[in-house]
């Protein structure tokens, strides 16, 4: 009895309170920007929606995404952000790795004692619901440089933080043969491979992170510095060779905090070749609106220049967001209002993350 009210009443009640979204749609465009954002390559670099225990394949209520919802957005490529810890106190200035409130999720969701617990666990057991949901819905798991053509909606699995990998450098193979092709250093603290942005230490790359870097390179896993500190950034872009992503996140120059970047930053992402992914909440475009997330594109846009900047939402990510992801057409609409060509504004919604997973994938 105890299972069922956490997994029919608390859980969709705190999915519902937590990933809200401020403006409903049906959401109006015009004709000629749905017709020019359906036949876009769109691509958005984070998403948390396999956490929440919900069937995809059905539009729900709550939320910010699943796949009618991809599918009336224009998505063609959705990253699955996959979280496998969560710290109880998350001050921005010092979070330690001591508590976990993903226990009580990974229960109310009836998945595997397994997963109760441990990090890696839970990271292979959405890599396994991810699977599933390709095998029983017109989802297509991205794998290799192929796959990326594919026509209809494609998802590519995201590992939000090295501490999955329980300190082991082997684990990187295990995690890849379950489907990750990107992967974050660090989440929201410090771990044996990565300082974070919200870590106690904030230190940079260990010498196991080191280690890692070719290694992800070589199998074709895109390295995400999102949420790492501000030294594992800088020493991860020094030792990269293929381009790097931070998957969601803002810029210092629309929004001041500890995890969004300075010019600095950006033009180090620039001389990589790679690619940031603004984000749609509070504390990446502090104006949480379709102008808000606008304005961050477009600075960031003359700071690095058109090529290196993309979507990463962080929808389902315990965010409130202006609109689900139907609503990024809108999004299109915007854009073209501030001015930027067609080309421009192909780039922006997913040709810069096409570019980028193109040179990384395996073939």
């Amino acid at each position: 009895m105890t299972l069922c009210v956490l997994r029919f009443g608390v859980l969709p009640h705190f999915d519902r309170k937590h990933n809200a979204v401020l403006v409903p749609g049906p959401y109006a465009v015009s004709d000629s920007t749905r017709s020019f954002h359906n036949a876009a390559f769109v691509a958005d670099m984070h998403a948390d929606s396999l956490l929440w225990g919900r069937d995809l394949r059905k539009r729900h209520s709550r939320g910010q995404v699943d796949l009618p919802r991809l599918r009336d957005g224009g998505v063609d490529l959705q990253v699955f952000g996959v979280v496998t810890k969560v710290p109880r106190r998350r001050r921005l200035d010092s979070v330690s790795d001591d508590t976990d409130i993903l226990p009580l999720l990974f229960i109310a969701s009836w998945r595997s004692p397994a997963t109760w617990f441990k990090p890696k666990e839970r990271a292979l057991s959405q890599a396994r619901e991810m699977a599933r949901l390709a095998e029983k819905s017109p989802l297509s798991l991205v794998l290799s440089r192929g796959d990326l053509s594919i026509a209809g909606i494609k998802g590519l699995l995201a590992l939000e933080g090295m501490h999955a990998l329980g300190g082991e450098e082997e684990a990187l193979i295990e995690l890849y043969s379950a489907g990750y092709r990107m992967i974050g250093l660090a989440h929201f603290f410090d771990n044996e491979f990565a300082g974070a942005a919200y870590g106690v230490d904030k230190y940079g790359l260990t010498e196991l992170g080191r280690s890692l870097i070719p290694r992800m390179e070589a199998l074709g896993i895109t390295i995400d510095l999102a949420h790492a500190s501000p030294a594992a950034l800088e020493e991860a872009l020094s030792l990269a060779t293929k381009p790097i992503v931070v998957s969601h996140g803002g810029v210092k120059g629309t929004c001041p905090g500890p995890r969004n970047l300075s010019d600095a930053q950006l033009h180090s992402i620039a001389e990589n070749d790679g690619v940031i992914g603004i984000g749609f909440w509070k504390r990446a475009v502090c104006d949480v609106s379709l102008k808000g997330i606008v304005a961050a594109i477009v600075y960031a846009v003359k700071v690095t220049g058109i090529d290196h900047v993309g979507l990463g939402s962080d929808f389902d990510g315990k965010i409130a967001s202006p609109f689900d992801a139907t609503g990024l057409p809108m999004l299109t609409e915007a854009l073209f209002a501030e001015g930027l060509s067609k080309e421009d504004v192909s780039k922006v919604l997913g040709g810069n993350v096409r570019r980028v997973l193109a040179t990384n994938l395996p073939e």
